[in-house]
């Protein structure tokens, strides 16, 4: 039984003997080429190569291509013949390709071959080219052989458009790719993608998001399309069209990816419908899909605000300020439980900020603590905060903490009650 490594190999083997079970592929043939002239082998090479191919067939690659190399051709078919049957088999051996591309191009240069082994040669010997990277080269013969055998072929384009790309030639890839589509009797979207790449690459994101609204079209069940045309709305600043597309990939279970389900979540903030927003994102968190990070609860926290669902992003900001310890996302906490007159809350979250050393404004979150005790008429810890407050850095709290000082006093003796 031959190789997997062989059978591309044995496919040209094929061409090159003639047996009908390994057809080549379908040529139409140029006019000029219908009068080329028809060699055969001589007798003496002819029955070595059958029993070489005897040798390939049970898998012996190295015995036949042992043998192969001490045939020593001496008329130009036959050097012809047996280059591009010693190109074939090196090309089904490992870390063998540049020795079958030296060979078979030889053999391509004799021009002396029948008109479909010629022809196999040339696209042999391009598909080599390509896969070792020496993309010009490719162009040239995937070129020479559309012109060879006078038959405009949308696989040809598409590879040709692949090697540009490859070559970084971006503005190149366009116009293989065009052909393709125009060749093409059933849409491949092989030539689409080559110029969504071409154009990303050419920084002409329009002209990318006319191209996969196409793709989108034509292959409505690929889901990574759907992903693609949303996010290349968004670059393009088609906000309301971004949103419309990932909402539509969503319900249709389209997006997969943590990643996706955040970029859906920004647009439904975007386009202020922060509530929704929160609940794909709670629920995508509570599924394990999205990781429950302080980034990811931080933004879940930040969409209940917005949709003034004050309660549930007190929670949030909570339990993604205790992640890390984070000292800002705790004085968001105070302020809004504070806000909430939920002063028990408010305190507790505004002294995890203060264990912050980076915290920004130290001197604003013991401010509110004070106001937090004040309110809970706990006036001796109302006042004795107030006091920290008056003595930071920043003037305006000072002032006002000194203004809250006096209003802590008289308060405090209003209601007969102790405040030192």
């Amino acid at each position: 039984m031959m190789k997997n490594s062989n059978k591309f190999a044995a496919l040209v083997l094929g061409t090159v003997i003639g047996l009908s079970s390994l057809a080549p592929v379908s040529v139409a043939y140029a006019a000029d080429n219908s009068k080329r002239k028809t060699y055969t082998l001589s007798e003496r090479v002819g029955k070595k190569v059958a029993k070489i191919y005897d040798l390939y067939a049970e898998d012996k690659i190295d015995e036949a291509i042992t043998l192969t190399l001490l045939l020593k051709p001496k008329k130009a078919y036959d050097k012809a013949y047996i280059n591009k049957f010693l190109g074939s088999m090196y090309a089904g051996q490992k870390g063998q390709a540049l020795k079958a591309i030296n060979y078979i191009k030889l053999s391509v240069k004799a021009d002396i071959l029948s008109t479909n082994e010629h022809a196999s040669a040339i696209r042999t010997l391009a598909d080599l080219q390509s896969q070792e990277k020496q993309y010009k080269n490719s162009i040239k013969n995937y070129k020479l052989w559309m012109e060879f055998t006078g038959e405009q072929n949308a696989k040809m384009w598409v590879k040709i458009g692949y090697a540009y790309a490859e070559l970084k030639q971006y503005s190149k890839v366009i116009g293989p790719a065009d052909k393709a589509i125009a060749l093409f009797e059933k849409p491949s979207k092989n030539p689409y993608l080559l110029k969504v790449g071409a154009y990303y690459e050419l920084k002409q994101n329009k002209n990318a998001v006319k191209v996969l609204e196409i793709l989108v079209e034509i292959f409505p069940e690929e889901p990574k399309y759907w992903a693609q045309l949303g996010q290349y709305y968004m670059v393009t600043e088609d906000y309301k069209k971004a949103l419309q597309t990932m909402h539509i990939a969503y319900i249709n279970g389209y997006l997969t990816k943590a990643n996706q389900i955040k970029i859906l979540a920004s647009l439904y903030s975007n386009n202020y419908i922060p509530h929704r927003a929160a609940t794909l994102l709670e629920k995508h968190i509570k599924s394990g899909l999205i990781d429950r990070d302080e980034r990811s609860l931080k933004i879940v926290a930040g969409a209940w605000h917005q949709a003034k669902e004050l309660d549930k992003a007190v929670k949030y900001y909570g339990e993604a300020a205790a992640v890390e310890g984070n000292g800002e996302l705790y004085y968001k906490q105070g302020l809004l439980a504070f806000e909430l007159e939920r002063h028990n809350t408010a305190i507790k979250a505004l002294k995890l900020a203060l264990k912050d050393k980076n915290l920004r404004m130290p001197e604003n979150a013991r401010f509110t603590i004070a106001q937090a005790y004040f309110y809970s008429k706990r006036y001796k810890s109302a006042y004795a905060m107030m006091l920290r407050a008056s003595k930071g850095s920043s003037t305006s709290v000072a002032k006002n903490a000194k203004i809250w000082l006096s209003y802590i006093e008289n308060t405090a003796k209003n209601r007969k009650a102790a405040y030192l």
